[in-house]
């Protein structure tokens, strides 16, 4: 049951991480406030990196 946690929690730090770092570069405070403030299984930050990525191409 631990090792789940600690896969979870690693999984959450780096989708928030990730999501963080790219709001941030585009100056978008609002998600970024987000994505720290409601840990959500990366699911937010997940969405959110595809539709940017989307969107660059």
């Amino acid at each position: 049951m631990m090792t789940l946690i600690i896969l979870l929690a690693l999984w959450e730090l780096y989708w928030t991480y990730h999501a963080c770092w790219l709001a941030a570069q585009r100056n978008e405070k609002k998600w970024f406030l987000f994505f720290l403030m409601f840990n959500l299984l990366g699911i937010p930050e997940i969405i959110y990196l595809q539709k940017k990525k989307r969107a660059s191409l």
